[in-house]
């Protein structure tokens, strides 16, 4: 696993700022190209209150061509999000133990890697900068096909699975988790590298999102908070290698978390194209429950979208508890409430492509520390849209153990394993 995250270029420091709740979110970078002028006519349009916040990286123009055999020629012409994710995917494979060389694989043939690379990319803005240049009459090559971003990782690790960049918004990097999944499943690939990537790399989409009325007043998403109004865009980008459990064990693999399944749908038509629906959602939980092989009531820990807003929020949960209501009694030692819930979202705004990739790698810290973070960082009121009292779930508030459950019938001493959703 690896990835990097607003204020926090390292998983170390990740966990740091989630332990801490610190708030991850600043104003935009000004020496951005392109940003100083949005910012200029930000303000004339809308005074003080200008649309200028989100989560962002440090450095995103930073590469090592020469690491990668890229000439720095070519390399100029790359897409940042395509070279931030290449860089993020070789880190995985280090961080797993692996080169590209020990990931050949003989049935193949030419040592290639039976490995299959799933990377959820939304945003492909960045050949807006060549369009500007052409209206002033300079002529500049700016690659930003996304086919690239997962292409260009088969092509220089050699790997012979699947290869494929998919779009499904917010949901990008969590599907592509899923297809990654399916393919190993299938046989398709032995393994597979899967993630997302996601940079505000032209001022346009901050300039779209504050006319469509997505962006959060404030500058914060309130994740089951009060006052939510929007969200706030965040940069991110993180990846995962994935290999059958079996498999993982009999080669010694260090195991950071286990995927029990998953699911997708679509909402299908709601009151509005961006309005949830609460009746597909419960059916989503169920299946992946059902795809897993566990019951709800051994969950305690949600990771929900938890976008802030105070229509979004209420939904999902109400979904949650939908899907939740067949589930066996909770156990809990102490009598809280069965499960935590929370959002990555509120530490460091929304990460949109890679929003679910964060929410996965949130998950495998809290798991891996055994603590549960906070989530309520901007304001102690809850949305007054939530009826958690009837439901199985609490914000997590603060820090805290995160206790196994106690399973039935053991009279309380025997402890089961934690696990996790993420929504």
């Amino acid at each position: 696993i690896s990835g990097r995250y607003p204020k926090a270029p390292t998983l170390a420091d990740f966990w740091d700022r989630l332990l801490a709740g610190d708030d991850c979110v600043d104003e935009i970078p000004l020496d951005r190209p392109g940003y100083r002028r949005y910012a200029e006519l930000a303000r004339e349009k809308f005074g003080d209150q200008w649309p200028r916040w989100g989560g962002f990286l440090d450095d995103v123009d930073a590469f090592d061509p020469q690491f990668f055999h890229i000439s720095p020629r070519d390399a100029r012409l790359l897409d940042p999000q395509e070279r931030l994710f290449l860089t993020t995917a070789w880190e995985t494979l280090e961080d797993a133990g692996y080169t590209p060389a020990s990931l050949a694989d003989p049935e193949l043939g030419d040592e290639r890697g039976s490995v299959g690379v799933f990377a959820g990319v939304t945003y492909n803005n960045y050949q807006m900068f060549a369009g500007g240049d052409l209206d002033e009459g300079r002529w500049r090559i700016v690659g930003s096909q996304t086919f690239s971003v997962a292409n260009r990782i088969s092509h220089l690790l050699n790997l012979g699975g699947p290869s494929l960049t998919l779009d499904t918004a917010c949901s990008s990097s969590l599907y592509a988790i899923h297809l990654a999944v399916a393919a190993i499943r299938r046989g398709e690939c032995a393994m597979a590298l899967a993630g997302g990537v996601n940079l505000s790399l032209h001022p346009s989409k901050y300039v779209m999102l504050a006319e469509a009325g997505f962006l959060a007043e404030d500058g914060r998403c309130r994740a089951f908070a009060e006052g939510g109004t929007g969200y706030v865009p965040a940069e991110a980008v993180g990846a995962v290698l994935l290999k059958p459990l079996d498999r993982a064990l009999a080669d010694g693999d260090r195991i950071h978390a286990v995927i029990k399944g998953s699911a997708v749908n679509s909402d299908g038509r709601t009151y509005g194209y961006g309005v949830p629906n609460p009746v597909a959602q419960a059916e989503l939980v169920r299946a992946a429950l059902a795809d897993a092989g566990v019951d709800a009531g051994s969950i305690g820990y949600v990771e929900a979208h938890g976008t802030g807003t105070s229509l979004g929020d209420p939904i999902e949960v109400r979904g949650l508890t939908e899907a939740y209501a067949d589930a066996a009694a909770p156990h809990r030692r102490d009598g809280r409430p069965a499960c935590a819930i929370g959002s990555v979202k509120a530490t460091m705004g929304h990460a949109e492509a890679a929003a679910g990739i964060a929410q996965v790698t949130k998950v495998v810290l809290q798991l891996r520390h055994g603590t549960l973070v906070p989530s309520l960082l901007h304001t102690p009121e809850l949305n007054p849209n939530l009826d958690l009292d009837s439901t199985p779930f609490a914000v997590q508030r603060e820090s805290a153990p995160w206790e196994r459950p106690v399973l039935p019938g053991s009279g309380g001493a025997a402890a089961g394993p934690r696990r996790a959703g993420v929504s």
